[in-house]
C-alpha cells in the first residue's frame, strides 16, 4: 500500500501544528510521520562524541587483502565465440528483465483520444485506464464521491477482465481531483466517501495503494 499524502501536504500540517484527518485513517501516513519523528529525535545526536580504536579500519583492509583468494582468469580472455554466446544471454537476460518491469501491474494510463500515454494530469473528456491483478478492486472518485467501483474479476460499467486481471476505464467527466484506488487485500463495500471508505478498508485488514489524478 502506498500513499504520497504525509510528504505532499501532511507535512505541511505537521509544521504548522494543524490537525490531518487523512493521517488518521492511513496507516501509511502514520508510519511516514512515526519515522520523521524518529529522525527529528535523532538529529541532536549526530556528530556526538564517539569512542573506539582510530586504527579499526586499516586492520579490516589488510584482512581482507590476506583473505582475498587469486583472481580467476578474465572473462573477456575466453574464446570469441563463448564470449558472444554470454552477451546473447546477457542481453536475452536484460530485455526479459525489462519486460517484466514494463507489465507490472498495477498500472494506470491516461487515454486522450485515440492514443494512450502515461501521463499525471489529464484533462476533461480524458479517460484513465487502471490495470489491475486477478484479486484487486478498483475504486474511482472525484473528489470525496464515489464515481466508479470494479471489484476483483468483475465485467460490466467500466470494469473488464483480462487473462491477467482486470482493467477499469472511467470517463473524466468534470475538473477537479480524482483518486484511484487499487485495493490488493480483503476489504469492505464502500458507502461512496472518500475517507469513510478508506477507514472501512483499514479496519477490515484491507491494504491499498491511492493515486491522485488532477483534471484540468
Amino acid at each position: 500500500m502506498t500513499c504520497d499524502h504525509y510528504w505532499r501536504d501532511g507535512i505541511l500540517l505537521v509544521e504548522s501544528g494543524e490537525p490531518d484527518p487523512h493521517r488518521d485513517t492511513c496507516v501509511v501516513c502514520r508510519r511516514e510521520h512515526q519515522g520523521r519523528e524518529e529522525l527529528v529525535r535523532a538529529l541532536p545526536l549526530v556528530g556526538g562524541t564517539t569512542t573506539g580504536d582510530p586504527n579499526w579500519e586499516a586492520r579490516v583492509w589488510s584482512r581482507i587483502a590476506r583473505l582475498e583468494p587469486p583472481r580467476g582468469p578474465r572473462w573477456w580472455r575466453l574464446g570469441g565465440g563463448l564470449a558472444a554466446a554470454f552477451a546473447l544471454v546477457l542481453m536475452w537476460w536484460t530485455l526479459g528483465r525489462w519486460e517484466q518491469r514494463a507489465e507490472t501491474r498495477p498500472h494506470i494510463e491516461v487515454v486522450a483520444g485515440e492514443a494512450a500515454m502515461r501521463s499525471t494530469s489529464a484533462s476533461v473528456g480524458d479517460r484513465v485506464r487502471i490495470s489491475v491483478n486477478p484479486t484487486d478492486e478498483v475504486r474511482v472518485y472525484r473528489g470525496d464521491h464515489l464515481v466508479l467501483r470494479c471489484p476483483a474479476r468483475s465485467t460490466g460499467d467500466g470494469c473488464v477482465s483480462d487473462a491477467r486481471g482486470m482493467v477499469a476505464e472511467a470517463l473524466l467527466a468534470a475538473t477537479g481531483s480524482y483518486r484511484l484506488v487499487v485495493i490488493t487485500l480483503a476489504t469492505a463495500d464502500p458507502v461512496g466517501r472518500l475517507d469513510r471508505d478508506l477507514r472501512a478498508i483499514v479496519s477490515a485488514g484491507g491494504e491499498y495503494q491511492i493515486t491522485e489524478l488532477p483534471v484540468r
